[in-house]
């Protein structure tokens, strides 16, 4: 048996996880937790030499940048296994083994449902000229000369609009601006995977760091029912990421979008939540164009000069009448569409032209996209508009007393013309007046 001395001694008992499991409430005042940090850019070093001194090769001879890279975000653990797997396949060259462990990070993360783009490419999006000068803004903050001024980093906005309007084109957009890898998550899987399942992810996205990280949907938080359980459960998830955004002191830009704004909780609407709230509505007539023509120039090279094939009068017709209260994913489906029309049928006549050997097999399809092609698909395509109207007004309106404009007024020759309420024209707005 144990003396007294020993048994006066002070016992701890020390739990080990790495599941991340949530103690009982009743415990969490009794057994106090310690989080092992992820990895920082020092430790990666540390980390990868000793893997890199194991098989000879030299310091020299890695991209450090493109390391931490591909390494950030990981645990010790993974990132030893994947940069050993890398460099243990075959005659592979250096660069290709930290291609391997980027992607052998890239599938880890996915396991996570988190989707992680080391390098967004996308140049630009139709319209919207209001938030691309914000995004710009943004960069400027994120400056040295902008530290110099006390100004302080960038933390988040916000994007309200019906769905299909550009808002994750313009977050991966704002990621390839300022050249931070892309972060994207789904706030349905946060939602089911709970309190823990938040936390693991921010410590994961914290380590990524700098990075612009998109929660979308983010309605999804708040659309439980009142006082039910999972209403409950939404709310402390909602509270620790708000908290979070209020708190976070890392180079993390947070983009979060939102498909509606019923039931929108008090708490999101607190000044040093977001810097900015954007609308991003249905595109105005200008903004279709732009859209209908970044587009259609993958299929059709006409459409990178000036204003393309077709006339102003065809224009006109396509804007105001063809495409009104299109959304910007619905004009991409119409360019698609009518670009597979003409290709089917160009298809089809080259199949009967071959049988009397009048082409070669070898002899390319091209397609040039005129107005009748996109005015006929449009007859074929169903706007969510057109479809339930109340609900994209009720956001409209509910946008109104909450968020900045992200596209200024119209003011060019395709905009419709003003009309009083009884549908006829107005010569100006003084007289309207």
């Amino acid at each position: 048996f144990l003396t007294w001395h020993e048994w006066s001694l002070p016992k701890y008992l020390i739990l080990l996880s790495t599941t991340g499991s949530e103690l009982s409430p009743h415990l969490v005042n009794l057994i106090p937790e310690v989080w092992k940090p992820l990895p920082t850019t020092e430790e990666i070093v540390s980390i990868t030499d000793e893997v890199l001194e194991q098989f000879n090769v030299n310091r020299g001879e890695i991209d450090t940048n493109t390391l931490i890279l591909a390494s950030s975000g990981l645990t010790q653990e993974e990132i030893k296994t994947g940069l050993r797997l890398g460099l243990k396949r075959g005659s592979v060259t250096n660069e290709d083994a930290l291609t391997f462990l980027l992607n052998y990070k890239i599938n880890l993360l996915s396991r996570l449902n988190i989707e992680f783009i080391p390098k967004p490419e996308v140049s630009d999006f139709g319209g919207l000229d209001l938030l691309k000068q914000a995004f710009i803004e943004i960069k400027n903050k994120y400056t040295p000369e902008a530290r110099a001024c006390n100004l302080p980093i960038p933390k988040a906005c916000l994007l309200v609009g019906p769905p299909g309007t550009g808002k994750s084109r313009a977050a991966k957009a704002c990621a390839a601006l300022l050249k931070f890898p892309l972060v994207m998550l789904d706030v349905g899987t946060i939602v089911a995977g709970g309190l823990k399942f938040l936390k693991e992810v921010l410590r994961r996205v914290e380590a990524i760091a700098p990075c612009v990280i998109t929660f979308d949907e983010f309605d999804k938080l708040f659309a439980a029912s009142t006082n039910s359980g999972e209403d409950i459960a939404n709310r402390q998830v909602l509270g620790t990421l708000l908290t979070w955004l209020q708190e976070k002191k890392s180079l993390t830009y947070v983009i979060a979008t939102l498909n509606r704004l019923r039931s929108l909780p008090p708490e999101l609407t607190r000044a040093g939540r977001f810097d900015r709230k954007f609308y991003v509505g249905l595109p105005q007539a200008v903004e279709r164009k732009e859209i209908i023509q970044l587009h259609a120039k993958r299929y059709d090279s006409r459409y990178t000069i000036g204003d393309g094939p077709l006339t102003e009068s065809e224009w006109r017709i396509l804007l105001n009448s063809s495409t009104i209260n299109f959304s910007g994913s619905e004009l991409e489906a119409l360019v698609e569409r009518a670009a597979n029309n003409i290709f089917q049928k160009a298809f089809f006549e080259k199949r009967q032209k071959l049988e009397t050997g009048r082409v070669y097999e070898d002899d390319p399809i091209s397609i040039n996209i005129n107005a009748f092609d996109l005015i006929e698909a449009a007859k074929t395509i169903y706007s969510l508009y057109s479809i339930d109207p109340d609900r994209i007004i009720a956001i409209q309106n509910q946008s109104k007393y909450f968020c900045e404009p992200a596209s200024s007024p119209d003011t060019s020759q395709y905009a419709p013309p003003i009309q009083t309420f009884w549908g006829k024209p107005v010569a100006s707005q003084t007289n309207y007046a």
